[in-house]
C-alpha cells in the first residue's frame, strides 16, 4: 500500500512532466541587475540530481531533484521531489549531495526554484 507521501510525490511528478513551461516569474529589478523574483516559500534539503533540458522530466526546462526538509506552510513531510528551475544559471557549481537552501515561487502548473545556495562545504569527495 502506498503512503500519502508517496502518492503526493507521484501526483507532483506527474504534474511536473505534463506541465507546460511556466511563464517567467515577476520580480523587482535592482540597480545591480535583472529582476529577482521573491520566493513564496523557502526550504532546505540535499540535491539528489540536476537535470538540464531536455530530460526525462521536462523537455524544455531545467529540473532539480531535492530531498527537502518540511517546507513551512507548504509541505509537512520530508521527501525527494523534482522542481523546475528558473534557469540553469542557478545551479552554479552545485552537485548531488550538496546541502542547499532554496526559494520556491508558485507559478501556473509548477513550483519553480527561483534561488538556491549551497549551505556549508561541498558534498563529501569533492574539492571546492
Amino acid at each position: 500500500m502506498r503512503s500519502t507521501r508517496q502518492e503526493l510525490a507521484a501526483v507532483l511528478l506527474a504534474a511536473l512532466v505534463a506541465a507546460p513551461a511556466p511563464a517567467a516569474p515577476q520580480g523587482t529589478a535592482t540597480p545591480q541587475g535583472p529582476a529577482t523574483p521573491r520566493p513564496d516559500w523557502r526550504g532546505t534539503g540535499v540535491v539528489v540530481a540536476i537535470l538540464p533540458p531536455p530530460s526525462s522530466l521536462h523537455a524544455t526546462r531545467p529540473v532539480i531533484i531535492i530531498r527537502h526538509d518540511p517546507i513551512r506552510g507548504l509541505m509537512d513531510e520530508t521527501m525527494d521531489m523534482p522542481f523546475l528551475a528558473a534557469s540553469t544559471d542557478l545551479f552554479g557549481d552545485l552537485h548531488p549531495g550538496d546541502r542547499v537552501a532554496f526559494g520556491l515561487k508558485d507559478v501556473p502548473g509548477a513550483l519553480l526554484v527561483v534561488g538556491i545556495e549551497r549551505l556549508g562545504a561541498p558534498a563529501a569527495g569533492r574539492a571546492r
